[in-house]
């Protein structure tokens, strides 16, 4: 008569556990992936407050990745929410239904739901790459304009969407010009920029030289 109760080996043993642990572990997760649901559906819209943000749109081997525009506007697809998620099931999107939680996770605020609002700012902060090119771009528009009337208005319609021009502080080290000349003028010899430097005094007419 053949034995049934022989005893487990400890490989097919030790196997088992490990499955079982971690069925265990994956029936913990689900729940809690399901327990916060997305904040968004296919079909709703949310919109970029960053530029510069990398976030896949779906599709599977050929997904692509799309780098976000500060004012650009987004509509969900059930692919992007597919692509959004991780290993466990958790997908990103559930950030964009808070600032606070944004901040927390990304420590910035990257997207907001809905369509982007008119004016929105289309750069990350004044001053960077962004604003000044458009600012300048803008600028350049409104002088093109062809009565003082328009041009007046459109520079008062730049300078109320992107503010004034970022200056750099400076100061003179000194109120005398002649001291700043001479240090300009040491300055150059020791960078080699000038090679011969004649200084001519102004005299009276006759006088010796």
């Amino acid at each position: 008569m053949t034995n049934t109760n022989e005893t487990e080996p400890v490989g097919v043993r030790r196997l088992r556990e490990a499955r079982a642990s971690l069925a265990a572990r994956q029936a913990e997760q689900q729940p809690e992936a399901e327990s916060a649901p997305l904040p968004l559906k296919p079909g709703d819209q949310f919109h970029a407050v960053m530029t510069g943000c990398t976030f896949s749109t779906g599709g599977g081997f050929l997904a692509s990745s799309h780098v976000s525009t500060a004012g650009e506007t987004y509509t969900v697809t059930q692919q992007l929410i597919d692509a959004s998620r991780d290993r466990y099931g958790d997908s990103w999107l559930i950030y964009l239904a808070s600032d606070e939680a944004q901040i927390q996770k990304w420590g910035a605020v990257r997207f907001r739901l809905g369509p982007a609002p008119e004016g929105i700012a289309t750069w990350n902060q004044r001053g960077d790459a962004d604003w000044t090119q458009q600012r300048e771009a803008a600028k350049a528009e409104a002088w093109g304009l062809p009565t003082a009337e328009a041009r007046a208005a459109a520079l008062a319609a730049v300078d109320a969407r992107f503010g004034p021009a970022v200056t750099t502080a400076t100061y003179s080290k000194y109120t005398d010009p002649s001291i700043a000349l001479a240090e300009a003028q040491q300055h150059a010899l020791n960078t080699g920029g000038v090679r011969f430097s004649q200084h001519v005094e102004a005299r009276e007419a006759g006088a010796e030289r």
